[in-house]
């Protein structure tokens, strides 16, 4: 018998695994940034949600879904299905066996995990802007994502989390930037070398020039999109403080491995120390002093597999 999918609240709720976190988007948005949210949200401007992660999120809502029925939305995209292969197929998995298929990697990696997958990778696709500044700085941010995704999977790991969530949210939680990208082309990209001269935060830089920062902008484009907040509250959530609040949940897991990513990053205007004082003030125990060091040259070096997986 064909199995069964959660419904779109399960999805919900399968992911988080812990309540939802409120108020990032809260009512009492400033008029700098209500203004900017209407400019660069106006759904004439910005590219609709990418076709197979509509027919997901409908079909997932279904009570009669089936595994073999989104797979078969899943393998109609090639260029997606060739992604989601390469991905399945690199060191971030250690799948043993060759996959060579959609069915194969459902039947691998679990669907939840395939779902996830795909729903960051069509986003991800559906926001490719133009010219040399977008092609260097989509290069170098699917680097910085890949990297994210994987440490947050391993710190799920780590935790008792559901690692493929962790993996699937990391590659969604800089998407806020490639749709300021899209909407303000080079005027965004220049913002971004400038903070990388000046070696300041593109988060703070935004800040002052937006009155929001990317994350917000990423939270905006995904509930806009009708994605569930599993997916959406990470990504809004990745630059706030970390809170012992709601524990390691997954939001704070996205945190972290963007945390660590960036400090081992020099042109990232994070402070490496700063920054492994912080994560073990919130979450003692989880990197010892040598940890993260080995587990991020791990990392970079399973990384090269999927480096050119948009280009």
């Amino acid at each position: 018998m064909a199995q069964a999918l959660l419904s779109h609240d399960a999805m919900a709720n399968d992911a988080a695994g812990t309540r939802r976190r409120e108020g990032w988007d809260a009512p009492e948005r400033s008029p700098a940034q209500e203004r900017f949210y209407r400019e660069l949200m106006a759904v004439d401007r910005l590219p609709s949600v990418p076709e197979i992660a509509q027919r997901l999120l409908v079909a997932i809502n279904r009570e009669d879904a089936h595994v073999g029925h989104l797979t078969a939305l899943i393998v109609r995209d090639q260029s997606l299905t060739a992604r989601l292969l390469r991905l399945a197929n690199s060191a971030f998995f250690s799948i043993r066996t060759r996959v060579t298929s959609i069915q194969q990697a459902t039947t691998l990696l679990g669907f939840a995990r395939v779902r996830d997958l795909v729903l960051g990778l069509s986003v991800w696709g559906a926001l490719e802007g133009k010219g040399p500044g977008a092609r260097r700085w989509r290069r170098t941010l699917w680097s910085h994502t890949s990297l994210v995704a994987a440490a947050a999977k391993t710190l799920a790991e780590r935790t008792g989390g559901d690692s493929g969530a962790a993996f699937a949210t990391g590659l969604l939680h800089d998407v806020g930037k490639l749709a300021l990208g899209l909407r303000l082309g080079d005027a965004y990209w220049s913002l971004l070398d400038e903070a990388m001269e000046g070696g300041r935060e593109a988060a703070a830089v935004e800040l002052e020039t937006f009155g929001c920062h990317h994350a917000t902008v990423g939270g905006w484009l995904l509930q806009l999109w009708g994605l569930p907040p599993a997916l959406v509250d990470p990504v809004a959530l990745h630059h706030e403080a970390l809170v012992t609040d709601f524990g390691l949940d997954l939001p704070a897991v996205v945190a972290v491995a963007d945390r660590l990513v960036n400090a081992t990053d020099p042109a990232s205007g994070v402070a490496r120390d700063q920054v492994l004082d912080e994560v073990r003030a919130f979450a003692p125990g989880l990197l010892s002093a040598d940890a993260w060091p080995e587990m991020f040259a791990g990392l970079a070096r399973e990384q090269h597999a999927v480096a050119g997986i948009f280009e």
